[in-house]
């Protein structure tokens, strides 16, 4: 199941139901770094929420371009090594039809191939953002993106940051996880992909969040989870960082799946409440995952 709630690209989301993934009931990836191994040709994943999440990113690439988009002269050789990996990815992947002049994608919108604006264009064929983690001297600073749904975060701030700048205020993102985030990008291989999940628990389902963006209190509660991929470009050494987000109402969550978040959120220590959930929000999440997780439904 998959929904649009809004007409305006800032506002707007896609429900889907169920969960695709629920990373606080599986240990090995409740906690970060949590990376597995990723079949390459498991870069992108297409889940039913597609067309409305292509046509969001749509409009928020063509309204507000200077919000979502952004490439460095430092990235613009990833961006271009990017291009033709990704279209040939794409070729590969049901429901894309690739040209030398086009992509139609699974929605059945055809876009114009633009090599002169890579991220733009690249953009609007998948539901994943796309950031490029460029190596600097040891580090990896972000220096090309199409981040059409951050949460919370911006990337006019981000961009030409490293990695521990990139995550603050990521809580238990301390030196020793730095230090162990820095050693996977460093020690990841062309062809041989990582991923992980990422969730949070927000009272605005919309999945475009920039900080600066007032949240709408909807008086629910929405679980929304990242997928994560990290790829090696070969000759540029640059990172591909994909995320894609999925929003799914924990009212919809089975009983053993809120009691499986509710274990998870009541175990969290302050600054990860403030980062995952609110702490203004915190009890009122609890007493609703409390409800769902014996059965009951909420009026």
């Amino acid at each position: 199941m998959s929904e649009a709630a809004t007409a305006d690209p800032r506002l707007a989301t896609a429900l889907i139901d169920p969960a695709p993934y629920l990373p606080f009931l599986e240990p090995r990836i409740a906690h970060p770094p949590g990376l597995m191994p990723l079949a390459p040709e498991d870069w992108i994943i297409l889940h039913d929420d597609l067309a409305v999440q292509l046509a969001i990113r749509d409009a928020l690439i063509a309204e507000t371009p200077d919000t979502v988009l952004a490439l460095s002269e430092a990235g613009r050789a990833a961006a271009m090594e990017l291009w033709p990996l990704f279209l040939a990815h794409l070729a590969t992947r049901q429901g894309y039809g690739v040209t030398d002049q086009t992509v139609t994608r699974p929605d059945g919108v055809t876009v114009p191939l633009d090599p002169h604006r890579p991220l733009a264009t690249l953009g609007r064929l998948v539901a994943d953002d796309l950031c490029l983690m460029v190596p600097d001297n040891g580090a990896y600073r972000l220096e090309g993106a199409a981040l059409c749904f951050p949460s919370r975060w911006s990337l006019a701030e981000k961009m030409g940051k490293a990695l521990a700048a990139i995550h603050h205020p990521v809580p238990d993102y301390d030196d020793v996880l730095a230090r162990r985030v820095q050693r996977v990008f460093d020690a990841l291989k062309p062809g041989r992909p990582l991923w992980r999940i990422n969730w949070l628990m927000h009272t605005d389902p919309a999945l475009h969040q920039p900080p600066a963006q007032g949240h709408r209190i909807t008086g629910d509660f929405f679980l929304r989870t990242e997928r994560q991929t990290l790829n090696r470009l070969p000759q540029t050494g640059a990172v591909v960082f994909g995320i894609k987000t999925s929003i799914t109402p924990i009212d919809a969550l089975p009983p053993e799946v809120a009691a499986g978040l509710a274990r998870e959120t009541a175990a969290l220590d302050p600054d990860a409440i403030e980062y995952r959930i609110g702490t203004d929000n915190h009890r009122r999440a609890q007493d609703r995952l409390a409800v769902l997780a014996q059965g009951g439904e909420i009026a």
